[in-house]
């Protein structure tokens, strides 16, 4: 075998391979249960119905229960009692942190969430020590997907501010960087999850996300800006 034929047939591997992983992003999409709105997924309990979810590690969840304008949500496993509407001061939502299958109710309600972890062809999780080299040898667009408040307390240097809360909304201001690098952090790598799925959703290339958030990053000795 020649070696013209043998990278071509290298070639149609790696476009086989990169077409197959496209498809089974799609398949995982397809089968994760709501929608993220402001950041937040989105889940329909319903009485009388199987209610099995599948949603990503670094979620945040704001559930709703059909007929019912409050409730009680319980997930025994993961030490949660979250009632719903959330008081004024409170948050809004319940944070999946942790990969694996959970059982809950809400009230006479019983269900499972199954929390998995992200995967894609066009993202990369990178530890402390990984986001280093990549910002030492690469100019990706930083983004800090915290609150202002977080932000001001510290930053990395270059990080440009959009909460994740509002990602969504401004997803046109970021159409030139398309193609470009983007580096993403929070504070401990759920929030940037959530952002780096939404800008794959929209077309976006190449997400780093940093997996443990900037508190891993300043504990690890890497500098942040005060």
């Amino acid at each position: 075998m020649t070696r013209k034929i043998m990278i071509l047939l290298l070639i149609a591997l790696l476009s086989y391979l990169t077409i197959q992983n496209t498809f089974a992003q799609e398949v995982r999409e397809q089968n994760i249960s709501g929608e993220i709105v402001g950041g937040l997924r989105l889940l329909s309990i319903e009485p009388d119905q199987v209610n099995d979810f599948v949603i990503y590690r670094g979620d945040y969840i704001q559930p709703s229960v059909s007929g019912q304008k409050h409730f009680t949500i319980e997930i025994p496993d993961l030490k949660i009692t979250k009632t719903f509407p959330a008081n004024e001061g409170e948050r809004a939502y319940i944070k999946m942190k942790k990969p694996g299958s959970y059982d809950f109710t809400a009230g006479t309600i019983r269900g499972t969430i199954k929390v998995i972890e992200y995967t894609a062809t066009s993202y990369t999780e990178l530890s402390a020590e990984q986001a280093g080299q990549v910002l030492q040898n690469t100019t990706p667009l930083i983004l800090d997907v915290r609150t202002p408040g977080e932000f001001k307390q510290g930053y990395i240097q270059g990080a440009n501010l959009l909460p994740v809360q509002v990602i969504q909304q401004h997803i046109k201001k970021l159409e030139s960087h398309k193609d470009q690098d983007i580096f993403i952090y929070c504070a401990t790598g759920n929030r940037s999850t959530v952002a780096s799925r939404i800008l794959i959703k929209s077309g976006f290339k190449k997400i780093y996300n940093l997996r443990y958030g900037i508190s891993d990053w300043a504990k690890r000795g890497y500098p942040v800006v005060q």
